[in-house]
């Protein structure tokens, strides 16, 4: 739903510069072919498919989006449960590069100056297992859409970097330098991922 930026008196002769003030101020709906991410083209087919899986910062912020192709599969509940796995695959790919980058900074600063790594960063790995499990159960199935012509099914999954920190807050099995060092990175590797994500598809054209 589009929601006005302010409050618009609509009396008389001021309806058609309301109307035309309440217009400019409105963010594009989800769905309306404005929206970069989640519109859709003038052929009808949501810009998400096309622009794939990877790093975005959309309406709710920043997030991993996963972008799950099936085609093949002639029952539609199993097309469309493959589909969203496959979303959701894609998402978990994402995130598995960005945890593994943030703790590999995670490392090199707690061992700075020391001599010898402790026990917390020798199991670095069982950390990332940990942080996989946590983050990846705030993954949401945002969009669905089949071709009508090859019948092939897409799904959209996004994992938003705000549920990524409040999963981790919440993980109290994890130690609390490392939440910390979640928090104040989360961000910055965000940012590193994107930027990573877009020099690959570049040399790729």
């Amino acid at each position: 739903m589009r929601r006005a930026c302010g409050r618009v008196l609509l009396m008389g002769g001021w309806l058609l510069g309301a109307g035309v003030a309440l217009a400019g101020c409105m963010r594009p709906s989800e769905h309306s072919p404005e929206h970069p991410l989640l519109g859709v083209n003038p052929d009808g087919t949501p810009k998400w498919v096309r622009k794939g899986s990877g790093a975005y910062e959309g309406d709710h912020g920043k997030a991993l989006y996963g972008v799950g192709l099936v085609t093949g599969i002639r029952n539609l509940a199993l097309l469309r449960q493959t589909a969203d796995n496959r979303a959701r695959g894609e998402v978990a790919k994402l995130f598995d590069v960005y945890v593994a980058a943030m703790m590999k900074d995670y490392q090199r600063s707690s061992m700075a100056g020391e001599g010898q790594a402790s026990a917390e960063e020798q199991d670095v790995v069982a950390v990332q297992q940990t942080l996989t499990e946590t983050a990846l159960r705030g993954v949401e199935l945002r969009d669905r859409w089949r071709d009508p012509v090859t019948g092939a099914e897409y799904a959209l999954a996004v994992l938003p970097l705000d549920g990524i920190k409040q999963s981790v807050e919440a993980a109290r099995q994890l130690d609390a330098q490392v939440r910390d060092h979640v928090r104040r990175n989360a961000a910055r590797a965000f940012d590193e991922l994107d930027a990573a994500l877009r020099q690959r598809d570049e040399r790729g054209r």
